[in-house]
C-alpha cells in the first residue's frame, strides 16, 4: 500500500500497490464491466453458470459412468497406474478442474509456478481421455466401440470440468475486483485514470503569480 498525504487537511490517503493496480486494469480490460451494477450482474452470472456446469457434470458422471451398464468398467485396464474406468473419470475431472484454476491464476497474476503446475495436470488428463480409444485400437482388452464410447464420455468430463472451473475463477476475480473498487473508492472503469484523478493536484508557480497579481489589482 502507498500512503499519500493530502496537503490541505493533513490526512493520508491509502492507495493500492502497483501490482494490484495492474491486476485490476487487466481485469477491467478482460471483463469490461458497465459500472458497479454491471459488475455485480456479471459476477452473479459467472458464479451461477459455474455452479450449474459443475452440478451438471456431476450428474453426467453419475449417469454415464457409475450408472452405466458397462460390465468391464471396474476392470483395471488402463496403462497408467492400472485405474478402473470409474476412477479414471474422477481423476480426469479433478485434473481438468485444477488445471483450469492454476492456469487462470498464472495468467492473471503473472506467476510461472501455477502455470507450471497446470501443464502436467492438463497433459495427463488428455492422456487419460484418449487412452481407452488407443487401448481398443491396439489391444484386445477393449473393443474399438467400447474405447470410443469411453473416450467420448471422458472428453465431455474434461471439457465440463475445465469450463466450469474457468467460470468459477472468473467469478472469483470479479469478487476481487469489486472488493478492490469498494475498498479504494473507485468506480469500475479505468483504474489508472481513477488513481490520477484521486492524486492531489499541486498548483504551479505561474498560477500562483497570476493569483497574486489579481489580488493586487
Amino acid at each position: 500500500m502507498v500512503e499519500v498525504e493530502a496537503p490541505s487537511e493533513g490526512a493520508t490517503q491509502v492507495l493500492p500497490d502497483q501490482e494490484n493496480i495492474d491486476l485490476a486494469d487487466r481485469l477491467m480490460v478482460r471483463f469490461e464491466p458497465d459500472g458497479g451494477q454491471g459488475l455485480n450482474a456479471m459476477l452473479s452470472n459467472r458464479a451461477k453458470s459455474g455452479a450449474m456446469v459443475i452440478a451438471g457434470l456431476g450428474f453426467f458422471i453419475w449417469i454415464s459412468v457409475f450408472f452405466n451398464l458397462d460390465s468391464s468398467a471396474e476392470a483395471d485396464d488402463t496403462i497408467l497406474l492400472n485405474f478402473s474406468f470409474h476412477t479414471i473419470a474422477i481423476v480426469v475431472a479433478l485434473l481438468s478442474f485444477l488445471a483450469a484454476i492454476f492456469s487462470e491464476l498464472g495468467s492473471e497474476r503473472g506467476r510461472a509456478a501455477p502455470s507450471l503446475m497446470a501443464g502436467p495436470m492438463q497433459f495427463f488428463a488428455i492422456i487419460y481421455v484418449f487412452e481407452p480409444l488407443a487401448t481398443g485400437a491396439m489391444s484386445d482388452a477393449l473393443t474399438v466401440e467400447e474405447g470410443l464410447w469411453r473416450s467420448i464420455r471422458l472428453l465431455v468430463i474434461f471439457g465440463g470440468a475445465y469450463y466450469g472451473a474457468r467460470l468459477i475463477m472468473e467469478a472469483y476475480f470479479l469478487v476481487w475486483l469489486r472488493t478492490f473498487c469498494d475498498t479504494f473508492g473507485y468506480v469500475p472503469g479505468d483504474v489508472q485514470r481513477s488513481l490520477a484523478a484521486a492524486a492531489p493536484e499541486v498548483a504551479s508557480p505561474d498560477a500562483e503569480m497570476v493569483l497574486e497579481l489579481e489580488d493586487l489589482d
